[in-house]
């Protein structure tokens, strides 16, 4: 089979691969789609902490059963499958807190994922909820774009976005763009997000479905949001880019306003001062979102299913030997999700 194989830091090559074998209990899935993500593209050309060389990347996949030892499912399922692989059995598995296993893998990062032809799940890849039949009514490439949606419902699940919120996202890229709407989807009242890139500002000002985009290389943030709010605050802020400071998020918000940490700050700003007691005398909450779980990746293909808009959002097709140009597209801001097809 061929595969796109991570040897290095900006070592990524396509080569042919023996097959993997179908384990007891587990599926041998043909791969269709899967997306390119920004952490994709960094891990190939800078590397990454989670990640064990050689390895083959890709956490954003839909594909075909091609062999099952499972009784839940039959050569010929389309399948859209959870990267997280947890094991079942320890503490925190057993309390329904998979992203918390002691031996937790990530395809793509500690274990191999979507960028080749086949890839094999065990059988605690399905026991765990990760592998879900796809709708007739959802394609492919569609249902390949669950997981990013789903990582997006962990954030706004634990900042509780709903019913009249004022909602702030950074960042409008891929991710911030679901978040706006899944914000919307959820009931939010008015919807700001942020944005520097010229070509992604005039992106979000299509497929954001807010109510204000805010180009930042012109605009004050802070001036913005007292002039749209009547000088109080938004009820949520969704950190959405890893290139804006903390400590300045805390004054736009509400008494009793939320923060998501939901994207990885950058080195040089992760370690920001700021005033605590904002925090306490304002009854703020910051939380932290990283990934998701099974189950929110199983709500967020329901929601596809249910006419949830992410097709809109792939501005590049192409083929394995071509993800080369698919990680360019991706670092490069040249659009939103590059798609790798295996019949494109």
């Amino acid at each position: 089979m061929k595969a796109a194989i991570l040897s290095g830091p900006n070592m990524l090559s396509v080569n042919h691969l023996s097959r993997p074998v179908c384990p007891a209990g587990g599926l041998l899935v043909r791969v269709v789609c899967c997306a390119i993500c920004s952490s994709d593209a960094r891990m190939v050309l800078k590397g990454h902490q989670g990640l064990v060389y050689p390895r083959i990347p890709g956490h954003e996949l839909s594909g075909v059963v091609d062999e099952s030892r499972n009784s839940c499912f039959v050569p010929g399922d389309r399948v859209q499958i959870y990267p997280g692989l947890s094991c079942g059995h320890c503490s925190a598995c057993r309390r329904g807190e998979p992203r918390r296993c002691i031996s937790l893998k990530t395809m793509g990062f500690s274990a191999d994922g979507g960028f080749a032809e086949y890839i094999s799940l065990e059988e605690s890849s399905i026991t765990s909820g990760g592998v879900n039949l796809i709708p007739r009514n959802v394609s492919d490439s569609q249902a390949a774009l669950s997981e990013p949606l789903a990582s997006c419902i962990n954030a706004q699940e634990k900042a509780r976005v709903g019913q009249g919120d004022t909602v702030l996202i950074l960042g409008a890229g891929p991710l911030g763009l679901l978040h706006s709407r899944l914000a919307r989807h959820l009931g939010a009242a008015r919807i700001l997000i942020t944005e520097i890139d010229d070509r992604r500002l005039e992106l979000a000002g299509e497929l954001a479905q807010a109510d204000r985009v805010i180009n930042i290389g012109m605009e004050r943030i802070p001036q913005v949001i007292s002039d749209e709010t009547g000088s109080r605050g938004v009820n949520v802020i969704l950190l959405a880019s890893n290139a804006l400071p903390v400590v300045n998020l805390l004054p736009l918000l509400v008494e009793g306003g939320r923060l998501s940490l939901f994207a990885g700050i950058s080195k040089d700003l992760s370690f920001e001062r700021f005033d605590i007691n904002q925090i306490h005398y304002r009854e703020l909450e910051v939380t932290g979102a990283f990934g998701s779980t099974p189950a929110q990746n199983t709500t967020a293909l329901d929601l596809i299913a249910g006419g949830f808009p992410v097709e809109d959002l792939i501005t590049k097709t192409l083929s394995i030997d071509e993800i080369s140009a698919g990680i360019e597209h991706t670092n490069d801001h040249q659009g939103l999700r590059a798609m790798v097809c295996f019949n494109a």
